[in-house]
């Protein structure tokens, strides 16, 4: 029994118990209704906790070091100009739709290929977590010595560890509010203190770079511009902060929050502080991991620890908001686990001092670079989606379980295109031009097969008759109370069970009720028509 004539108890307030719980989870699983959204300067500073991490100096001292300072800055340039492009559209979706980019993209790969998603960013966080966690506990044994380099690690993630409990809602942009003035107080001083120790005299404009212009596959600044590509993990973690952005704030967050004014500080004004240090303070050495830490120590002595210590909480409050919010997500899909963030948070410590016993270095970096490749295939999956998809494109991508296939041939199009470029970035002795472009390669594959896929291929969607969004007048104002949770929600993200009378069922129950799943998949479509792919 379908149930679609059983009278839905509509209400226009919000639920305090979901407001209650929902204030440290921030609707982790669910679409986050318009007024659980948050001011534009109190998401700006949760989002802007990037800015400080200790990778983005690294990087730009990584690929000046490589191809030269001049064609590293052209490479940032042009990165910051494609970031600033491709988060506009992004942006405006996860604003307009309130989904996270697991619930995004469950219409491109289905209910539980999108797992995949939430896998790569619990992973990938996780592992800057540990980079960043390894910065701090690095500076602290440079600089004062003592216990070894273990006990530090594990001083490091103890000590952090309550200021890593936050959620965009409650004070995680507090912190990092307080905290971002002595960032760039911090970094002024630090490129000041060089220059004045070096007498003004350092090549690290001129730098040629440790390759040879004649020995590169490809120009410098294309060789700068892929490494950047593999890090386009940041248009997901766009879409988990902007979610919880205003509509009427959507100008403000495509040109500052999530825009250019944030990309071209990111990457290329945090670019060239590192270039500057590692060129200046430490020309001879070749650039690894801990050199920007031992660029700033050097310069500013105990004031220089300071900064690593500012910069590694602001930075690590994301990381580990990201990477709670994302491993809670892959376990209430898969296995039905479903613990509070603050849980998460202390696995995500004990696991980062795990890693960092390990000498993680040494294979993660390869890992992440799989990930990157991974991570750009599934821009260009969203992006072809959003682009050929009208209703989708203005509505909304379906995310609710009862109306999407567990897998769809979007996963398989996202599979082989991230196992085309990570074959060509693991043989560059076969492919030295190919190994450089192999997240160009991935974008183009993916972007290609969808298209397809699209085109030709079966919807996602569930052939279903009738829809609780259009039996409310506003699906965004009206809640639903689930009949599993006893939760109410927006009717956004409310579906009729088939297997409790028609009841309402939230989005969050809907994917680990066994019954739930099995009716939508038995119960007779009467006249809905067949979905197109791209309707």
């Amino acid at each position: 029994m379908s149930g679609r004539n059983l009278e839905l108890p509509v209400t226009y307030d919000d639920d305090p118990r979901v407001v209650r719980e929902q204030r440290a989870e921030d609707y982790a699983q669910h679409a986050v209704p318009l007024t659980a959204r948050v001011p534009r300067l109190k998401l700006l500073m949760a989002n802007w906790s990037l800015l400080s991490a200790m990778v983005w100096l690294f990087y730009g001292a990584l690929v000046a070091g490589l191809v030269g300072t001049r064609q590293a800055l052209i490479g940032l340039v042009l990165s910051v100009v494609v970031y600033s492009l491709l988060s506009w559209f992004i942006t405006g979706w996860a604003v307009r739709t309130g989904l996270n980019p697991t619930l995004l993209s469950r219409r491109m790969f289905g209910t539980y290929g999108a797992a995949l998603t939430a896998f790569l960013l619990a992973a990938s966080t996780t592992y800057y977590a540990v980079f960043e966690s390894s910065v701090l506990a690095e500076a602290f044994h440079l600089h004062f010595g003592g216990p070894g380099i273990r006990w530090w690690y594990l001083i490091v993630v103890v000590a952090v560890l309550p200021l890593m409990m936050g959620s965009v809602q409650t004070w995680m942009d507090r912190i990092n509010g307080y905290l971002l003035p002595v960032y760039i107080a911090g970094v002024a001083a630090a490129v000041i203190a060089a220059a004045v120790q070096s007498g003004g005299h350092s090549d690290w404009l001129c730098f040629e770079g440790a390759i040879p212009p004649d020995a590169r596959p490809l120009p410098g600044w294309l060789m700068t511009f892929c490494t950047y590509m593999g890090l386009w993990l940041l248009m997901a973690t766009s879409i988990e902060f902007s979610r919880m952005g205003r509509p009427q704030d959507l100008r403000f967050h495509r040109h500052v929050n999530f825009g250019w004014v944030f990309y071209g500080w990111l990457f290329l004004l945090n670019g060239l502080a590192g270039i500057y240090l590692v060129r200046t303070v430490l020309p001879a050495e070749p650039t690894a991991e801990v050199g920007v830490v031992k660029a700033i120590v050097q310069t500013l002595g105990v004031w220089g620890v300071l900064l690593i210590v500012v910069t590694q909480i602001r930075v690590n409050t994301l990381n580990y908001y990201l990477s709670s919010i994302n491993w809670g997500r892959l376990t209430a899909r898969l296995f039905g686990l479903r613990l509070p963030r603050t849980a998460w948070v202390l696995v995500v410590a004990a696991a980062a001092y795990l890693l960092m016993l390990t000498d993680v270095f040494a294979t993660l970096q390869k890992v992440l670079a799989w990930q990157g490749v991974f991570l750009v295939s599934w821009v260009g999956i969203v992006v072809t989606h959003f682009v050929l998809t009208p209703a989708d494109r203005r509505a909304g991508p379906e995310f609710r379980p009862g109306r999407l296939r567990g897998v769809t041939p979007g996963l398989g199009v996202w599979v082989v295109s991230a196992a085309v470029g990570i074959y060509l970035a693991q043989n560059a002795a076969r492919f030295p031009v190919g190994s450089q472009l192999a997240p160009v390669a991935a974008l183009a594959v993916s972007v290609v097969l969808y298209a397809a896929v699209l085109r030709f291929a079966p919807s996602s969607l569930l052939r279903r008759d009738g829809d609780v969004r259009d039996e409310v007048g506003d699906a965004w104002a009206a809640r639903l109370a689930c009949h599993v949770c006893d939760r109410s929600y927006t009717a956004v993200e409310m579906d009729r069970d088939p297997a409790a009378g028609g009841a309402p069922i939230c989005a969050a129950c809907g994917e680990t009720d066994a019954a739930f799943t099995k009716a939508v998949r038995t119960e007779p479509a009467g006249d809905a028509p067949v979905p197109a792919a791209n309707a």
